[in-house]
C-alpha cells in the first residue's frame, strides 16, 4: 500500500489505528471517531471506505479518509444483517485490507477496530507495550486480539495454543514482521477454509492455528465485548475501568439503541 497516503495517520512510533466502513456502517464509524476524539487520543483513526457513498459522506463531514484499494458497490444505508452475502463481501474486503497493511513496512504497529466500538480512553500506549517482546514479563507475541468469550476464565496473558477458544477480529493489533500477512489472505490454498464458514473472524482463527502464530488475547475487563454492554451504563464503575466497549453480539438497530442507553452514542444522526 502507498506509504504516502498513510503518513497522516501514523503516530511518532509508526503505529496506525484503522477501520473499514461502507454506507451501511458510516454512522457507527463516525460515532467511533467522535468517541476517540472525546477520549483525547492524540492519533487520528484511518478510515478506509469500501464504497463511494461512505467516502463522500466522510468528505462532507471533513473526516480524512481513504478509498479501499478495491471498492464494492453500494449495499444501501441499512446496517447489513450478520451472515448475509453482503456481510460476507465486506468481510472479504476487511481481510484484504488487513493483509495489505500487515505487509506495509511503514506501518510498524497496526491496530484494526470494528466500527461498532466506543472508546473511553487512549488505549494505544497499552497495546504497544503489550506488543513489545518481554514487556512487563510477557512472552513474545505475534498478534493481539480481543476475547469474544464471556463465561470462561479470562485467557489474557496465556499464549498457549488454544488458550482462547474465540479470539475476536473486531480488535486486532500486531507489530510489523511479527506476524505473516498470510493469516489474512483468502487465496487458492486457503479458499476452502473461507468457504467452510465465510466470516473473517472464523477464518483468522483457523489461519492462526494453521500457521502457529503466537496469540495473546486482551483482558476482558479492559477490552470487553458486547456481552458486557449492560455493565457499561453511565455511572457503572466497570465503564470507568474499561478502555473501550465493542458492541458486537447486538444486531441491527438494537446495537444503536444500546449505545444510546449507555450514553455511548455521540453523534446527532
Amino acid at each position: 500500500m502507498n506509504a504516502d497516503t498513510l503518513r497522516p495517520f501514523l503516530s511518532e512510533k509508526g503505529a496506525m489505528v484503522f477501520t473499514l466502513t461502507n454506507n451501511s456502517y458510516k454512522f457507527l464509524t463516525l460515532n467511533l471517531i467522535r468517541s476517540i476524539q472525546e477520549a483525547g487520543a492524540p492519533w487520528k483513526l484511518a478510515v478506509f471506505c469500501a464504497d463511494t457513498p461512505s467516502y463522500n459522506f466522510f468528505a462532507r463531514e471533513n473526516i480524512p479518509c481513504r478509498k479501499h484499494p478495491s471498492m464494492i458497490p453500494d449495499m444501501g444505508p441499512e446496517i447489513m444483517a450478520f451472515g448475509t452475502k453482503n456481510f460476507q463481501t465486506l468481510n472479504r474486503k476487511k481481510l484484504e485490507l488487513l493483509a495489505a497493511l500487515c505487509a506495509t513496512p511503514e506501518v510498524k504497529y497496526g491496530v484494526y477496530m470494528d466500527g461498532d466500538i466506543c472508546v473511553y480512553k487512549d488505549f494505544l500506549p497499552d497495546l504497544l507495550e503489550r506488543l513489545e517482546a518481554g514487556a512487563a514479563g510477557a512472552p513474545a507475541v505475534g498478534i493481539l486480539m480481543q476475547c469474544d468469550e464471556h463465561n470462561r476464565v479470562d485467557c489474557s496473558g496465556n499464549s498457549a495454543p488454544g488458550a482462547c477458544t474465540n479470539p475476536c477480529s473486531g480488535l486486532i493489533a500486531w507489530k510489523h514482521g511479527a506476524v505473516d500477512p498470510v493469516i489474512f489472505k483468502v487465496q487458492e490454498d486457503t479458499l476452502p477454509l473461507w468457504k467452510e464458514k465465510p466470516e473473517d473472524q472464523v477464518f483468522i482463527q483457523k489461519m492462526i492455528r494453521r500457521t502457529g502464530t503466537p496469540l495473546l488475547t486482551l483482558p476482558r475487563e479492559l477490552y470487553p465485548n458486547g456481552m458486557f454492554a449492560s455493565l457499561h451504563a453511565e455511572g457503572n464503575p466497570r465503564k470507568g475501568a474499561s478502555m473501550l466497549l465493542h458492541y458486537n453480539y447486538l444486531v441491527g438497530n438494537f446495537k444503536k439503541r444500546k449505545m444510546k442507553a449507555n450514553g455511548d452514542w455521540r453523534i446527532p444522526y
